[in-house]
């Protein structure tokens, strides 16, 4: 008896495949933006703190530095908020990973067993045909000693 096909089994499991591998890209991708958003909050900040600097160097006014002190202080704020978002999809990008990971090993065992069930099959059918072999080779004697 031919056994149960795997076929549909594997098809399933690259499409489980597939869209973990999307679902990774798209978290990479939301990790770069993040990424990139960052870097330009640290622009801004060194940038915050040259002005500053040349402020206080060439001389300016109170309300001046006081605008300046809270600009800088809601980009470190935001600075922290960003590097918080991009922690957290760190960690999302690690599970994609994790769960890619999982669902490909998941897949090539599904694999294996089917080269294993195949190659079992194959065994059987050979047993089969040596028998039939082995049966006609016994009539074929059989009728030959009749005669």
């Amino acid at each position: 008896m031919k056994p149960f096909s795997l076929h549909a089994v594997l098809k399933y499991r690259q499409q489980l495949e597939d869209l973990a591998r999307q679902r990774l890209y798209q978290a990479l991708e939301v990790e770069a933006r993040l990424r990139e958003a960052q870097l330009k909050v640290d622009a801004e900040l060194a940038e915050l703190y040259r002005c500053l600097q040349r402020d206080q160097e060439q001389g300016t006014t109170v309300d001046r530095l006081i605008l300046f002190d809270h600009r800088i202080e809601l980009v470190k704020e935001e600075a922290v908020r960003r590097q918080t978002e991009l922690d957290k999809q760190k960690v999302q990008v690690e599970k994609k990973r994790q769960q890619l990971i999982k669902t490909s090993k998941d897949k090539k065992i599904m694999e294996k067993i089917r080269e294993q069930q195949n190659a079992a099959y194959a065994k059987y059918l050979e047993k089969k045909e040596a028998g039939m072999l082995d049966e006609i080779a016994v009539l074929s004697h059989a009728r030959k000693q009749l005669r």
